[in-house]
């Protein structure tokens, strides 16, 4: 889990309690796992994507590689990360050592669709899902980063963090309409799971625990409470 206190934690996923932190060069945005044991993060006031080494309870700074300008959500797809920017929107798949594989921007979709894309995840099946506040879309692309979908609904207000749940659908945090809901891409469908009735608020940021089928959330404008869901039924 990451804060604006420019600290890392590593939560324990029965209890949601801190087991150990790191402190990072810069203000932590998107987190991924690369595999066991390595870890990356995104920062948002310079311009590189730390490498965290996960060791047991234990996490301890690795390399750090040069991106083009400040990061915001990173996602591990196949070995590589596909990391995202705002100020102009971009994406881009880049190797661990930060050579650019493919990218994709306003300019050469030839229309505006990237304008805040903050958050990413990536499916079992390896299609990339990007939540653009700015638009409130999330937009679906291949490994290519080739834009296959797009998603828009009344209930995508600001959309923020995004989890990949099983094969077939989405967990979408959105900080407008106060709620999360499950997009389903494989039907269009959009439906409601956690609202203000569940204590949600502003949610920024969520992390899906699929050993306990948690739902982890953290809201904007609060650095010290991380929500935690746990979601029974299936959609």
């Amino acid at each position: 889990m990451s804060d604006w206190t420019n600290t890392l934690r590593l939560v324990d996923s029965v209890d949601g309690g801190n087991v150990s932190c790191v402190c990072l060069p810069s203000v932590p945005q998107g987190v991924c796992l690369l595999h066991d044991g390595l870890a990356a993060v995104a920062q948002r006031y310079n311009q590189q994507i730390q490498f965290i080494r996960v060791d047991g309870d234990t996490l301890s700074l690795d390399k750090s590689i040069n991106v083009k300008r400040p990061a915001m959500g990173l996602s591990a797809c196949d070995s590589h990360l596909v990391v995202t920017y705002d100020f102009p929107g971009r994406v881009e798949t880049i190797t661990v050592d930060g050579r650019v594989i493919d990218e994709i921007d306003n300019q050469k979709a030839g229309k505006q669709v990237f304008k805040w894309p903050y958050f990413i995840a990536t499916s079992n099946s390896g299609d990339i899902f990007v939540s653009d506040s700015g638009t409130s879309t999330i937009i679906q692309m291949d490994r290519t980063l080739r834009i296959t979908r797009t998603f828009t609904s009344r209930m995508l207000k600001k959309p923020n963090g995004i989890v990949s749940v099983g094969t077939d659908q989405l967990l979408v945090a959105n900080q407008n309409n106060k709620s999360i809901v499950v997009l389903n891409p494989t039907n269009d469908t959009v439906t409601p799971l956690l609202g203000q009735e569940d204590g949600i608020q502003q949610p920024r940021a969520m992390a899906w625990c699929p050993a306990n089928k948690k739902l982890y959330v953290g809201s904007y404008g609060s650095q010290t409470t991380l929500s935690v869901f746990k979601v029974r039924k299936e959609h």
